[in-house]
């Protein structure tokens, strides 16, 4: 069975599992906007890191990390999908009008990460999706298995860094001697919370970011993609495969996980090597996150208020991921300055448990005043304005 509507028609399915991803993402992200970059990896960063600290780190690990972004990543292939099928239905051009759309998402991006918060991933989505958008009309296998061989050669450069860092000793990963005095958070506070000197520091770090996109980002970014158009043109979003099979993923993506944390401690978790696992939490997270999306599927056509405002959250999703940027590092560069780099992991996720509440009932109110997300409208008037201007300065008649 396809999951392919009616070009007017939205699946409910899509929109509820895009609404948990957008939640769950920041219980990862604000260890990147709240504290130093590192703390995004390592549980004791910080000298008076307590049993707490491990206890929410092994959490994150475990139901977190790589899990709501391996979410949004199908979701994003199986988005391309759907809309090449509609372009198609109207009888459009579907790649220039695709290219458009992506080439505004890399200035959104490009935007968010140099100005913002040097953990965007739209950039990245944007340069994957520009490759991934020419193969929407593949059969389900050959997606499948190009898929699969991308996502391998994500693994390939953190394999190798892991390697080196474990034999050779060597720091590749540029990890800082850890855990920081209160004197060098303190320093380090003073620089990230001063907004000039922030600009220039979040410049430099989504450079590197950047730098590493052609060699572990973009292929994992496009494989997932991939998977996900495979799911969608199996019908795995409006018919998954049973929940005995689904937990099965779930039981194999945790014990995954598992042993992935298992070689963090056993290495040292402050260490070169341990930081390296990023690309092994990937595979994992990826399993968990199709588990998740499928144990889902059957609530979204649910009438609840929590269903309701979960799938208005995935219509808006686009919306939330920016404003959870300029909101979290507004907090604590500009409300509450004191407090960043201050807090462990269990007093930020209590703060993004109620701001994710926050989040939810705004964009379940904006939905039902509104519809479209005010971010979400812009995208599609700019990638609509440019297609006008363009059919206008060559005098054409077609619309991409």
């Amino acid at each position: 069975m396809s999951d392919k509507r009616p070009p007017t028609e939205r699946i409910d399915s899509l929109d509820l599992i895009r609404g948990v991803g957008i939640i769950g993402i920041l219980y990862m992200n604000v260890m990147g906007m709240a504290a130093p970059e590192i703390a995004y990896y390592v549980p004791t960063w910080y000298e008076t890191a307590t049993v707490w600290d491990h206890l929410v780190y092994l959490a994150q690990s475990l139901f977190v990390e790589s899990r709501f972004m391996g979410m949004f990543s199908l979701l994003f292939g199986v988005g391309l999908a759907i809309q090449s099928e509609r372009l198609a239905d109207r009888g459009l051009p579907v790649k220039g009008a695709l290219r458009r759309r992506q080439a505004w998402l890399l200035v959104f991006g490009l935007i968010h990460g140099f100005l913002i918060w040097s953990g965007d991933i739209l950039t990245a989505y944007a340069v994957a999706g520009f490759l991934v958008l020419n193969w929407t009309r593949w059969p389900v296998r050959r997606l499948v298995t190009v898929g699969i061989a991308f996502l391998a050669i994500a693994q390939v450069v953190l394999l190798l860094a892991f390697a080196g860092s474990l034999f050779t000793g060597r720091n590749i990963m540029d990890v800082p001697e850890l855990p920081y005095t209160a004197l060098q958070i303190e320093q380090l506070r003073s620089e990230w919370t001063r907004s000039l000197a922030r600009l220039r520091l979040n410049a430099g770090a989504f450079l590197e970011m950047l730098a590493s996109v052609p060699f572990v980002i973009f292929w994992q970014n496009s494989g997932t993609m991939l998977i996900g158009m495979a799911l969608y043109k199996s019908g795995f979003f409006t018919r998954p495969p049973a929940r005995r099979r689904l937990f099965g993923l779930l039981g194999i993506g945790f014990a995954a996980g598992t042993a992935v944390v298992w070689l963090r401690y056993s290495v040292g978790v402050e260490t070169s090597a341990a930081k390296s696992t990023l690309s092994m939490m990937m595979i994992p997270g990826l399993i968990m996150a199709i588990a998740y999306a499928g144990l889902l599927v059957p609530f979204a056509a649910g009438a609840s208020p929590l269903i309701r405002a979960l799938r208005n959250a995935g219509k808006t999703a686009f919306t939330l991921y920016m404003s959870q940027s300029v909101l979290v590092v507004g907090f604590f560069v500009l409300m509450a300055p004191s407090l960043w780099g201050a807090l462990g992991r269990g007093p930020l996720w209590i703060i993004v448990a109620a701001f994710s509440v926050i989040q939810v009932l705004l964009a379940d109110r904006w939905q039902t005043r509104h519809g479209q997300g005010p971010l979400e409208r812009l995208w599609r008037s700019l990638a609509r304005g440019s297609k006008r201007a363009k059919k206008r300065a060559g005098g054409g008649t077609a619309a991409g």
